[in-house]
């Protein structure tokens, strides 16, 4: 290989890895977003079901410690 092919090579390689990086980029921005529309979503519903029944207000936090301890018991 010459030096101006491995020359060009270490381009093509750069480039790649700038095109790669702004792609990474680009689904990190698109995931946030997704999650911030999840958690909008959940906000919702979870002031929709308080206002159909009241009671639960005072029972949310102890509802999602329960199943903090049922699907994840390490992370308590």
């Amino acid at each position: 290989m010459t030096e101006a092919q491995s020359t060009e090579q270490l381009r093509l390689l750069q480039q790649e890895i700038v095109l790669a990086g702004e792609a990474v980029e680009t689904l990190k921005r698109e995931q946030r977003a997704a999650i911030d529309a999840l958690r909008l979503e959940v906000e919702m519903l979870k002031r929709c079901l308080v206002q159909v029944h009241p009671e639960l207000a005072a029972q949310f936090e102890a509802i999602r410690a329960t199943l903090i301890r049922e699907f994840d018991p390490e992370a308590l």
